[in-house]
């Protein structure tokens, strides 16, 4: 797959960054759209191919990101922010968008969301529940971040995933219902992106109870099995592992080894060259870029194609609701929206 690069934005600062801030939380508690991430997005005119990543904060999303686009080593500030502090680097939801045929991935042009990271001790649950919601309805491959193996913890740590019919409905009529969102797992999944589960730092062998391999999904569909229902907290683990059945019925799993064996090259991966990585991290990364670019959908709503423009506008829509009291996004009225604002 070609190595994609990005648009240099004359609107920043600086000359060399290409990733921009696309949503963030303003002074007034009031979700706002960026004017410098909307402005990257409303030069695509050809449909678009939407990758988001969310997962825990410092879990390496966004270096993920930034090797998915080919912005490290020399290209390392082209792309999304990294750090190697317990701080969060990043705020809300960025966008890079890459340029010519480099950002061409077989059905569109490539746009890339890099969410702020889950469970930081800066933000509340409320909030990263918007954050997660958004970036679902916003995404066309969703992307789940989470570090070595799944186990109970791992699943407790998706009950954001759970929460998702309240924070999302499908049309105004569910969302004035007793749940205040919602519209059914089976129609909210229809309008839901392909799941992939990125292992990271994975370092086990995937068997099953008689030693024999398990491939990723299989591993994958072990856990989110049933457990049961005398086992601690079963309940509420079982619900977490049926929502995520029931909403993303496209899902898979796939596993990343460390990027290199000592913790200080690890710090700076960023930086470094392919041949400074770990081979078998390189071998990963380079499978996982030619599975997401060439089986990722086109960004699509009701049958519909999305440009840049258009996403920008249902981006509008959808944080409008956040930003209401009592108010969740619904998906048809959002569309609704975004289509009587392009045919006046």
């Amino acid at each position: 797959a070609p190595q994609p690069t990005l648009i240099q934005p004359k609107h920043m600062s600086g000359g060399s960054a290409s990733a921009a801030p696309f949503v963030r939380l303003g002074e007034a508690g009031k979700w706002e759209i960026q004017p410098e991430g909307a402005q990257l997005l409303q030069r695509i005119e050809a449909p678009i191919v939407v990758v988001a990543v969310a997962g825990l904060y410092r879990t390496g999303k966004s270096f993920f990101l930034n090797t998915l686009a080919g912005n490290t080593a020399a290209r390392a500030k082209a792309g999304f922010r990294v750090g190697s502090t317990t701080e969060s680097c990043t705020r809300g939801i960025d966008v890079c968008v890459p340029d010519g045929d480099a950002g061409q991935c077989g059905r569109g042009s490539l746009v890339l969301l890099d969410t702020e990271g889950l469970a930081s001790m800066e933000q509340d649950e409320a909030y990263d529940a918007q954050v997660f919601a958004l970036s679902l309805l916003l995404s066309s491959y969703f992307v789940l971040n989470s570090m070595g193996v799944i186990d109970e913890a791992a699943v407790d740590r998706l009950y954001l995933i759970g929460e998702l019919s309240k924070h999302i409905s499908v049309s105004a009529a569910a969302a004035e219902g007793p749940a205040g969102g919602g519209g059914g797992a089976a129609e909210l999944a229809s309008f839901f992106p392909p799941f992939l589960w990125l292992l990271r730092d994975f370092v086990v062998d995937m068997r099953d109870a008689d030693g024999q391999p398990l491939a990723p999904d299989a591993y994958m569909e072990r856990a989110l099995e049933p457990r049961p229902s005398t086992a601690r907290r079963a309940a509420e683990r079982n619900e977490t592992r049926a929502a995520i059945r029931d909403l993303f019925p496209s899902r898979s799993c796939a596993t990343l080894v460390r990027p290199a064996a000592e913790e200080a090259d690890v710090r700076r991966a960023i930086g470094l060259e392919a041949s400074q990585l770990r081979p078998q991290f390189v071998e990963g990364m380079s499978a996982l870029k030619q599975r997401i670019l060439g089986t990722a959908p086109p960004k699509a709503l009701l049958g519909e194609p999305l440009d840049g423009s258009m996403l920008v506008a249902l981006a509008r829509q959808y944080t409008a609701a956040m930003n209401t009291e009592g108010v969740v996004p619904s998906i048809r009225g959002a569309w609704e929206s975004v289509v009587e604002e392009r045919c006046p």
